[in-house]
């Protein structure tokens, strides 16, 4: 597997990071994942925004242009025109020793992977949790403890994914924004500092809203039982159903024809889009 750090590209194996890097200590780091669709990067523009605005939300200064550079490169070096995404984190740096208040004049440091994505995702079955999340999700943090307890807690009761609610409210799944399908609605959570703003999520309502009654609101997680079909986005995985809900008497009606009209839009839209 291919990286690149503080602007080499190398084996990822050949990487090593100080000690006192702050990624390290305190996750005090953010990221980015670009999906590529045949060497082709997705919405660009939307990912490196998102990057910035998380750069800015914590006082790492970023050169966007340099970032975006090395993401095109590592994906023309190592995905080879096929499938795939492009990780990339940005760290305030490597400090003298470990301490909560960080040394002035830090040199940001950076870090990226690329890999090859499956071409298809089955549906997956979904545990309901309680949201134990900081407060500013909005920000793409490295710091996902929450969601990792949270993920393998659902995986050890033999569930795949999340739905995560705060005080009986939906918020958003492990690593992807939530839709239910309601016989010709489809509903998500509105954007709030307590979900991320999804790139896959902001394309589909952007692009699709004129041809789906598409409506960002709260989603009690009464609907779950009543829905049609609730379905997940992400950049890598683009539009997944949930087939299961684990204690829900939700029903996954596969060939619903709105939410199969929607996905199979999506997927062409995806593959002449950019």
């Amino acid at each position: 597997m291919l990286g690149i750090f503080n602007g080499n590209i190398l084996p990822v194996e050949e990487i090593k990071i100080s000690p006192f890097s702050r990624a390290y200590t305190f996750s005090d780091a953010v990221y980015e994942v670009v999906p590529f669709f045949k060497g082709k990067p997705i919405a660009m523009d939307l990912h490196m925004e998102r990057l910035v605005k998380s750069c800015h939300a914590i006082g790492i200064e970023v050169e966007h242009s340099v970032v975006q550079a090395e993401i095109i490169e590592l994906a023309n070096l190592a995905l080879n025109n096929s499938n795939g995404y492009v990780y990339y984190q940005l760290t305030r740096g490597v400090d003298k020793s470990r301490s909560h208040i960080y040394s002035n004049n830090l040199q940001c440091e950076s870090f990226g992977y690329a890999a090859h994505t499956s071409q298809t995702i089955a549906p997956q079955k979904a545990k309901i949790v309680q949201d134990i999340r900081w407060a500013r999700c909005d920000i793409k943090s490295t710091a996902l403890l929450g969601n990792i307890l949270l993920m393998n807690q659902a995986y050890a009761a033999g569930c795949s994914e999340i739905i995560m609610h705060r005080n009986n409210f939906i918020t958003e799944s492990g690593s992807s924004n939530i839709f239910i399908v309601k016989d010709a609605k489809i509903m998500t959570p509105p954007r709030e500092a307590n979900i991320l703003a999804g790139i896959t999520r902001e394309l589909l309502i952007k692009n699709f809203s004129k041809s789906f009654e598409i409506a960002e609101e709260p989603c009690h997680i009464d609907l779950l039982a009543e829905a049609n079909v609730v379905f997940l986005t992400s950049s890598t995985k683009g539009i997944m159903p949930i087939n299961e809900i684990e204690g829900n008497n939700y029903i996954f009606s596969k060939d619903h024809p709105i939410f199969m009209d929607l996905k199979n839009q999506f997927d062409k839209f995806l593959e002449t889009a950019f």
